[in-house]
Parts: C-alpha cells; structure tokens; sequence
C-alpha cells in the first residue's frame, strides 16, 4: 500500500513538472506555433492576415539555436472587395499626389516670385508665402491625399509595405491592360527560413528571416471601383495677381529700367533673415551653396511625393541635414554634401 501511495506521488510530482516544463517553454524544438508568434509581429497591421503557416524543415544548430525553413500565406482582409478598393483608390492617390505636390511647388514658387517683387521693387512689406490662401489650398489638397494614403494603408513595417507594393503592382498592370473584368490580387504565398533561438519566454527568430514570394493568388475576375480627387485642385495665381501694382512700382526711387532689371534675389530653401546657425549663415552667404541647397530641397520635395512611406521619407531627410550636412565645417564640404545628397534623391 506505501509502494502504491510512493508511486502516485511520484506520477504527480511527474505531471506536474510536466505541465511546468510546457508552460515554461521546454520543447526542444520550435514548432509552427513558435513559427507563427513571431510572424504575426513581422506581419502587424490592420489590413493584412496571416494563415497556413507551416514548419516544413528544421535542424539543431547547438547553443539553444535552431534554423527552421517554413511556408505561410499573407491575405488582404475583407477579400477581393476589400482588395480591389484599396489597390484602385491607392493607385488612384499616387498617380494624384505627384502632379499635386508639383502643383503646389508651382504656386509657392510664384507667390514667392510676386512676394520677392513687391519687397525688392516697392518696398511692399508682404507676409509669409506659406500663409497665402492659394499656397495653403494647394498644400491643403497633398496633405488631404497623404492622410488618406495612411487612412487605407495603415502598415508601417516594411516587409507588410513590400508586399503589398507587389500585389499593386500586379493589380496595376491588370487595370492597365483595358480589360473591365480584372483579376484582384488577394494574398501572397511566401517561403522562409531562418534561426530562432530560445529563450524562457519561447523560441524567438533571432534576426529578421528570410522571406520570399512564391506566388500572387488572384480571385476571379471582377469590375475595380474608380475615383474622384477629393478636392478640386487649386487655382495658380493669375498674372494681374503675380505682378506688382504699377502705383506702387511708380513710388519706387529707382528708375523704370532700373526697376527692370533688378534681379530676383536667388536664395537657400530657408529665409536668410532667419538664420541662426553657423551652418545657415555659411549658406546664406555663398551663392552657389544658397543655390545647390534650394536645388537639393527641390528635389527632396519631388522624392516626397512619390514616396510611400513620407513619414520615413522626411526623418531620412533631417538625419541627412543632421549628421552630415550640419557635421561640415566649410563650403567645399557642404558642396560634396548637398551633390551626394542630390545624386540620392534623383
């Protein structure tokens, strides 16, 4: 009776330690479900699922570490409706946000111009180019267009960005071929592999893995939606508007033919009379450095607008001006600055 009583505690103490060893992640192995855990954080956004993850290889590689090779699905969420809306109305935006983002450049550029005249001509104080009405409509209608490209595109990590790039790129092509009835991209079969490593948590992917497209599935063929912009683009400033007042320019000192040729004042991105840093002034006061940094702004600006991840795309920019415009010491150094920084941005 002891020997019985001596065995069904030591059967106990065994499934308990059992039951602690699973909880407390003891597998010697990682398993889909391990697999899978981590690819629902590479794969974290609202729009995008992830299924039919699978562990079809795996081999021990000592120290708590173990390569895995596996397969997995990432679909749109909602199905080819869904699908379909987001890829037209996201096509639809890009193919809108450049001409826009050129638009506004276009009418900053002449307001600046008349702002420029009235100043240097007429000695008309005028206010900020930012803070005229059709500078702000048209920056208002790029900013409308970049919240509603993240509105339908919430996906920050790159690998989701990746992906779905290619399954627009797909329905693209298929919008462009003509055709009324399109087949809807609507997931992306993907092949990995990679080392996980464990630890008391679980096994974990020790890096990012390495993650390759198989193959597009399509559902049947279907009528994309179309779209309209979401608000009428601006009007660029007329030419009565652009040109200083003639009563003005009359009051001026100078002469017609002087008033004539006095040239526009050719400056940097930024306001010279702002100035604060050494670097700024440094600009400020060489010509051809005030010229490459409005050339290099212009391009970034072009860059920004097709852009899809403009938030990243902005942060690259200021650790640009940062550490490597801002780390020169003299004119030839932010030369070779701003000229690498063009040769990027092109």
């Amino acid at each position: 009776m002891h020997s019985k009583r001596k065995n069904k505690s030591l059967t106990h103490v065994a499934v308990i330690a059992a039951t602690a060893c699973l909880l407390a992640a003891c597998s010697s192995k990682p398993e889909t479900a391990d697999i899978q855990k981590d690819l629902a954080e590479v794969y974290a956004c609202p729009i995008i699922e992830l299924s039919d993850v699978k562990k079809v290889d795996g081999a021990d590689v000592g120290g708590k570490l173990y390569d895995v090779a596996f397969t997995h699905t990432v679909s749109i969420k909602g199905g080819k409706e869904a699908a379909a809306k987001l890829f037209a109305e996201w096509s639809f935006l890009l193919s809108q946000v450049k001409p826009a983002q050129l638009e506004y450049e276009h009418i900053e550029d002449e307001v600046a111009r008349r702002n420029s005249a009235l100043r240097y001509n007429s000695g008309v104080v005028t206010g900020e180019t930012k803070d005229d009405p059709a500078v702000k409509a048209a920056f208002e209608r790029v900013q409308q267009m970049r919240s509603r490209m993240v509105a339908i595109m919430p996906c920050e990590n790159m690998e989701v960005v990746t992906r779905l790039h290619s399954m627009r790129g797909t329905a693209e092509e298929a919008v462009n071929s003509g055709q009324q009835q399109i087949p809807v991209p609507i997931a992306i079969k993907i092949s990995g592999s990679g080392r996980m490593g464990k630890a008391e948590s679980g096994w974990h992917f020790t890096g990012m893995p390495n993650l390759t497209m198989v193959e597009i599935v399509s559902s049947e063929p279907m009528t994309y939606p179309s779209f309209k912009p979401l608000i009428a683009p601006p009007q660029a400033p007329t030419a009565a508007e652009l040109d200083p007042p003639p009563a003005k320019l009359a009051a001026v000192d100078a002469t017609p033919s002087d008033a004539a040729s006095a040239p526009v004042p050719q400056g940097p991105s930024f306001d010279c009379a702002k100035a604060t840093t050494q670097i700024e002034k440094m600009i400020c006061a060489d010509p051809k450095l005030a010229q490459a940094d409005a050339a290099t702004v212009a391009l970034y600006k072009t860059a920004l607008a097709a852009s899809v991840n403009p938030d990243g795309f902005k942060q690259g920019q200021t650790n640009w001006r940062k550490n490597v415009r801002d780390a020169c010491a003299d004119a030839a150094c932010l030369s070779r600055a701003y000229q690498e920084r063009q040769r990027e941005l092109k």
